[in-house]
């Protein structure tokens, strides 16, 4: 056999040994598809659109909690709603899915590097034959880093997680809080427009005496102005529960055409005092926000582990082989190797620990602001019980006042300026005492959701990525 057959055999050897190699590797290839952003709104259509699944819940009373908006949501069907259907929690869970994917990325090993070259001799080629090498080779770095990498993507997904789970729990905090803020909207819609049929009926009834001359223009003119306020209070009170219907419908993933109906919450019970200072004590073990946080620091601190190993010289390992154009081969071994003379990765060890302590310090801000949060919150809880307690006791002495100050107005025994401003003190008490209710409920689900009360026993444990 001749020497060029020879070589033509050798090459085509090599050849196909290069197809063998990409039949191989090819298969395992990701394919790409498109995937167009979406050109309108997912709002659900109606309740009975979106499926709610108890096991899902985060908190052991929704768990427990029967779904049923039949007789109109509760406070924790709402909050149920919210969980399953907010717009906002399916974007974090999509979150949680990259936080998987980059655990599993930093689980892969390396890939070598496979390296080849044909030289063609040119002119005088007498006695020459095509030159070629290939060559396997492989960094070692990477693998000595592997395990830190591997700590911080999981510490990375467990923040996820965790700050979904904190992101679960403020969000039952806003529907629950929204619930009760549309409820006493609607009281106080239902107060003002009996307040200003009783003012529509005593300004035709003046007017009308005032025509006859049986009254003066000043009564008249106190019913006009009455009357004309209490329409402007009813008017800016249904622009507020308009604006919170449609808060509300956002929340739940609901379009605003959609009905909902609410059952009025009972009185809030103050959260009690004792047992605060363990509760605060335990925070750190109980909130998502802190648990979150520390995972971070956890997984910057493998960061930091991570960029000291890389400090070392970068190593690579790799044989070849090869035939020059005079018909010579070889086989070879090779170590690159990288010294670290001038960066020596100290600059990415600075970066990391700075921010290692940039991390530690949010972390400790975190803590004094929950400590300083709930302390306020107590505060607050205490003030509004104190003037609660003085409306129920007051309000309805006013309100016997206010009846017998209109049988005496009737009677023509006081001015009608004295029994407007008597009625109107009223009005004004009785909205202030629907707005006392409201913020007890926002002040107690506030301290609930810091102090992890309503949520101690949830679902804590975090995704195994």
């Amino acid at each position: 056999m001749s020497t060029g057959s020879t070589l033509d055999s050798r090459w085509r050897g090599t050849a196909c040994h290069a197809l063998l190699l990409a039949a191989i590797i090819l298969p395992g290839c990701a394919g790409y598809q498109p995937l167009p952003l979406p050109d309108q709104d997912n709002l659900a259509p109606a309740l009975d659109a979106i499926r709610i699944d108890r096991s899902a819940m985060v908190l052991p009373p929704a768990q427990q909690h029967t779904f049923d908006p039949a007789d109109g949501l509760d406070m924790w069907e709402t909050a149920m709603l919210a969980v399953a259907n907010n717009p906002d929690l399916r974007a974090a869970r999509a979150r949680r899915g990259v936080a998987g994917a980059q655990v599993y990325a930093a689980r892969l090993f390396p890939d070598p590097q496979i390296s080849a070259s044909l030289d063609h001799p040119t002119g005088n080629d007498a006695g020459l034959v095509n030159a070629y090498a290939y060559g396997l080779g492989y960094d070692i770095i990477p693998l000595v880093t592997r395990g830190a990498g591997i700590e911080a993507a999981t510490a990375a997904h467990q923040q996820i997680v965790l700050d979904l789970l904190w992101q679960e729990w403020q969000t039952i905090e806003q529907a629950r809080s929204l619930h009760v803020e549309l409820v006493t909207l609607q009281q106080k819609v239902a107060l003002l427009e009996r307040m200003l049929d009783l003012y529509q009926q005593r300004y035709q009834h003046s007017s009308t005496a005032l025509a006859k001359g049986d009254l003066t223009v000043d009564v008249t003119g106190t019913d006009l102005t009455a009357l004309l306020d209490t329409a402007t209070q009813l008017n800016q009170t249904r622009q507020a529960r308009n604006n919170k219907q449609h808060d509300l419908a956002l929340l739940l993933g609901l379009s605003p055409a959609v009905p909902i109906v609410l059952q009025a919450p009972p009185p809030a019970e103050p959260v009690s005092e004792a047992g605060i200072a363990s509760a605060l004590q335990a925070l750190p073990q109980r909130r998502p926000d802190l648990l979150a946080l520390s995972a971070g620091y956890v997984s910057q601190e493998a960061q930091v582990h991570r960029a000291v190993l890389s400090q070392f010289p970068s190593l690579g390992l790799g044989v070849s082989r090869a035939r020059d154009t005079s018909d010579v081969y070889t086989s070879g071994f090779s170590i690159s190797l990288t010294l670290p003379l001038f960066t020596g990765n100290r600059g990415n060890i600075a970066v990391e620990r700075a921010t290692r302590e940039q991390l530690r310090a949010e972390y400790q801000a975190r803590l004094d602001q929950g400590r300083i949060d709930v302390l306020r919150l107590l505060g607050v809880q205490s003030l509004i019980n104190e003037q609660q307690q003085l409306l129920d006791l007051r309000l309805p002495e006013l309100e016997s006042m206010v009846v017998k100050a209109r049988k005496a107005y009737q009677g023509g025994d006081i001015s009608a300026l004295i029994f407007l401003n008597m009625q109107t003190t009223w009005v004004n008490k009785k909205l202030e005492q629907l707005d006392l209710a409201q913020q007890s409920w926002t002040t107690r689900l506030a301290l609930e959701t810091l102090l992890g009360e309503a949520h101690v026993a949830g679902k804590l444990e975090t995704d195994k990525p």
